[in-house]
């Protein structure tokens, strides 16, 4: 993730994590470029040859945090620089009950010409699957349910039940971690009496007060290393919170973080403060508070251990369509290939498109793709769902049309033709003198634009379809074009004409 670059180019990099004016983190330093100028100055070393370009993976990641939650990345400007650099084709932020870094990581990605994807992750509570002890993909308490929204195509109506609800959770979390720092400090007077902790200081490590436990357990780390230099000081420190440590966990700050909030902040730790009931939502809330986002609920499949609701994954999703979920997420490292398999034919026998990411939710320095990202029996699944994504924010925007209608329901029936059909408009890039036509013209017409292209060149698989300037088709055609029939063109003659006024304004790679 990490690369060894120019010192003056690594200057560069680091101010791509650098906090700014306005946010909670920032520390009163100017600095010299704002992280997206800083974005675009790299950008041009290495269009000029200063910095080589990147080696292109041919993999997808959509579930990347950012700092917006908790991340070893410090803003999402920074994490679309390693997804770039890493050589990623696509690449999703999906942050914890924000969107807030939504609209710099598009700004980022458009410098740098990554595919952006957007989503946002919450809890749920099945207080049936509470009270029978069954865990869904928490695989510590029974009843929680991580959903993610995926493929966020607007913010939430100000004032709308949705909005009153996802403020109510973020205050009521913002209340629990201010209790818990409350302790903490009480605990390390304890230790020490120069040594205490206040909310501020925690707030201080989140950009837009977006503040988690693992936020405490930071804050608690950084107070003992401001207040004694020394490695040996601060280690005796620490061991008579958590008690004893290695070198190694010491030494590696995610572990060491890890290990306060285990033995310090989870249920029976010293500072421990049970979550109030408001911070999670019954599953139908938040599969409607998803949908206001314009997004996918999804529902990310924990894989191992092995859960009480995960073990017959028939079941789990036949339930999952009962809730108006019709899609799943892995995180392939956490499988087994044999496990994958299980997950991806299930998926295949309910007509649900697979997304993958990586987490990145701690401080460990883990790569962006991992074994099972880019092995041929798995990439094409992801690349399907990840382009799906992207047609799906493209079909959003220019046509009013989503993966699912605004009543929850697919906007196609046939559930392999819909998955096929996104994914191949996700597949398309456009210049912008074709972007503002297609906003000229309408939601319809652009439809039958996309429906006009799939008909054509999806039967060659390709990997990216790119439109050249110039690309238009008269009204006329559009008018032949049928949006709501199995048979596209009305007539041959249609399709032919549609065929040659696009055809030499369209250049197909395949894989």
């Amino acid at each position: 993730m990490f690369e060894d670059l120019p010192k003056d180019v690594k200057k560069l990099v680091d101010l791509l994590g650098q906090p700014e004016k306005g946010e909670l983190n920032y520390n009163g330093k100017e600095r010299p470029l704002s992280r997206l100028e800083a974005l675009r100055e790299l950008k041009r070393l290495e269009a000029e040859g200063i910095i080589p370009p990147p080696e292109k993976r041919f993999g997808v990641n959509v579930h990347v945090h950012t700092s917006e939650s908790f991340s070893i990345f410090r803003s999402p400007t920074e994490a679309a620089w390693a997804g770039y650099r890493f050589g990623l084709e696509v690449m999703g932020i999906n942050d914890h009950y924000t969107i807030s870094g939504h609209e710099e990581f598009r700004k980022a990605c458009r410098i740098l010409g990554l595919k952006p994807v957007f989503s946002i992750e919450a809890m749920a509570m099945s207080l049936e699957a509470k009270n029978s002890g069954e865990r869904y993909n928490d695989p510590k308490n029974p009843g929680r349910v991580y959903l993610c929204g995926k493929g966020v195509v607007h913010d939430l109506k100000p004032g709308s039940l949705s909005d009153h609800l996802l403020r109510s959770i973020r205050s009521a979390f913002r209340e629990r971690c201010k209790k818990m720092t409350e302790k903490v400090s009480i605990l390390l007077s304890g230790v020490n009496p120069s040594l205490s902790l206040s909310f501020d200081t925690v707030l201080k490590l989140t950009p837009h007060g977006n503040v988690t436990e693992r936020h405490v357990a930071q804050a608690v780390v950084e107070t003992i290393r401001s207040k004694f230099p020394k490695k040996e000081d601060q280690k005796r420190i620490l061991e008579k919170i958590v008690g004893s440590l290695s070198y190694e966990d010491f030494s590696r700050e995610d572990k060491l973080q890890n290990i306060i909030r285990n033995k310090l902040l989870k249920s029976g730790g010293p500072a421990y403060v049970e979550e109030p009931e408001e911070v999670f939502p019954n599953i139908e809330a938040l599969v409607k508070l998803f949908r206001d986002y314009g997004a996918i609920p999804t529902y990310p499949v924990l894989g191992n251990p092995i859960t009480e609701k995960e073990k017959n994954l028939r079941s789990l999703f036949d339930e999952l369509e009962e809730y108006g979920i019709y899609a799943v997420e892995v995180i392939p490292k956490r499988n087994t290939r044999e496990r994958l398999k299980e997950i991806i034919e299930e998926a295949e026998k309910h007509g649900f498109p697979v997304f993958s990411g990586t987490e990145h939710n701690t401080k460990a320095p883990e790569p962006l793709l991992d074994k099972f990202s880019t092995d041929p029996e798995f990439l094409p699944i992801f690349r399907e769902g990840a382009y799906l994504l992207l047609g799906h924010h493209f079909l959003s925007e220019y046509c009013g049309r989503g993966y699912l209608r605004e009543d929850g329901e697919l906007t196609f029936k046939d559930r392999k033709a819909g998955r096929a059909f996104f994914s191949f408009a996700g597949k398309i890039s456009w210049p912008e003198e074709v972007l503002n036509w297609l906003r000229e013209i309408s939601a319809e017409n652009v439809f039958k634009v996309i429906l006009g292209l799939y008909s054509l060149f999806a039967d060659e698989k390709p990997r990216e379809l790119i439109i050249q300037r110039g690309f238009k088709v008269a009204d006329d055609i559009l008018e032949g074009i049928q949006a709501e029939d199995e048979k596209i063109f009305r007539d041959d003659e249609t399709r032919r004409r549609f065929k040659e006024s696009t055809a030499k304004f369209v250049k197909m790679i395949k894989d």
